[in-house]
């Protein structure tokens, strides 16, 4: 099945072709097989990513929000600990704590 070009022994899919060099095979043969590598290659990078992002997903920012007592704010109204005016009353207090910067 190997066959020998100059002293590295070579398999026929990978070595030269006698029958595309003298003009013998279709000339699509090579676009072909580009193809088809690329197109393995592209389709092995998609499943790769989707199984890294599957396995590692990317975390979520809390709303933008650097602070981190806005952010357990948040949590603190969003599991219903706080009704809305406790809410609006503790996040303006925070929001004149820092200065407004948010």
């Amino acid at each position: 099945m190997y066959r020998r070009v100059g002293v590295i022994g070579v398999h026929p899919f990978y070595g030269p072709s006698g029958r595309l060099l003298a003009g013998a095979g279709p000339r699509s043969t090579g676009l072909i097989s580009m193809a088809a590598y690329l197109t393995f290659w592209a389709v092995a990078l998609v499943v790769a990513k989707r199984e890294l992002d599957a396995r590692w997903p990317k975390r979520q920012r809390a709303c933008g929000s650097d602070d981190p007592a806005l952010a357990v704010l948040r949590e603190r109204f969003a599991r219903g600990e706080l009704d809305e005016s406790q809410f609006r009353a503790m996040s303006r207090f925070l929001d004149e704590a820092t200065g407004g910067a948010s």
